[in-house]
């Protein structure tokens, strides 16, 4: 029977260091991604709602449409292209069409809209909170796009 020397017993002292070194790295790295995770879980967020308005036009139709949406809460946002939409009668104004969708914007993160309208028609884009405060408004040149950029505030009280 062969006996432990010690250079053997600090071969294992070492492995024994090292493995447990390297657990509680891997320990510690999960768990800041679970931070992570939870930090953007409850992230604050906005319910912003993108919409362009049509004059002029003779066709219904936007072409070239982007806008920003986060997938999740607390994600950066990410660009949403359409070639081409169509815009509904406007309920108020009936010379006028509208387009709008609500889409999820990470609270101090940017909000953003462009579309083309028709050639003779002038397009009027808005970013809305929550569908009432307007963040942002620009009206552009019949047949030229039109750009509505914001950068969402923050929640009061944080």
């Amino acid at each position: 029977m062969r006996g432990f020397s010690s250079s053997d017993l600090s071969r294992n002292i070492a492995r024994m260091s090292a493995s447990t070194a390297f657990l509680a790295l891997g320990v510690g790295l999960a768990g800041c991604g679970a931070v992570d995770s939870y930090d953007k879980a409850i992230s604050d967020a906005w319910s912003v709602t993108y919409e362009v308005s049509v004059d002029g036009a003779s066709d219904d139709t936007l072409s070239e449409v982007s806008y920003l949406e986060a997938q999740k809460r607390g994600e950066e946002s990410a660009e949403v292209t359409e070639d081409t939409v169509t815009a509904n009668a406007d309920e108020k104004k009936k010379s006028r069409k509208v387009w709008s969708v609500e889409s999820m914007v990470t609270a101090e993160q940017d909000a953003a809209i462009a579309a083309t309208p028709g050639k003779d028609a002038t397009a009027t884009c808005k970013i809305l909170l929550d569908g009432v405060k307007e963040i942002a408004s620009e009206t552009g040149v019949p047949g030229q796009r039109v750009d509505c950029e914001a950068t969402t505030p923050a929640f009061k009280g944080k």
